[in-house]
């Protein structure tokens, strides 16, 4: 669908480039910061947007709010367990990413259409503090 161009919808782009998967909160007090007339609603209704229209990427985490990523192109996330940074990881062959969607079917017979895999674990910096 072709949408409208705003300032805001630019601002919130712009936001998500310098920040590392945030939240709608996040980015709402990033652009606080030069545009202090922006509103919350503003924010998340632009975001939702972008989500529908394929431009970024929604994180859901379940208990927490949803993250956004600047990539909407299919990757996957590792999140750390102590700091809770969110880091993209490439490099997963897909023909192991077909191999889980087989095993999916077979085992609960639904057809996968779409997939968002999150990892968890210790970031390399968390580990150096232990």
């Amino acid at each position: 669908m072709n949408r409208r161009f705003s300032v805001q919808k630019k601002m919130i782009k712009e936001s998500l480039k310098r920040l590392d998967h945030p939240t709608a909160a996040q980015v709402y007090e990033e652009i606080r910061k030069v545009y202090p007339q922006i509103s919350l609603g503003t924010v998340y209704r632009n975001l939702n947007i972008m989500v529908e229209d394929g431009e970024i990427m929604r994180l859901p985490f379940s208990g927490a709010p949803d993250h956004f990523d600047q990539n909407p192109e299919e990757h996957y996330h590792i999140v750390c367990s102590r700091c809770g940074r969110i880091f993209d990881t490439d490099g997963i062959p897909h023909e192991l990413l077909a191999e889980l969607d087989e095993a999916v079917q077979a085992c609960a017979g639904v057809e996968v259409q779409s997939r968002i895999l999150i990892f968890y674990g210790i970031c390399a910096a968390c580990k150096k503090v232990q």
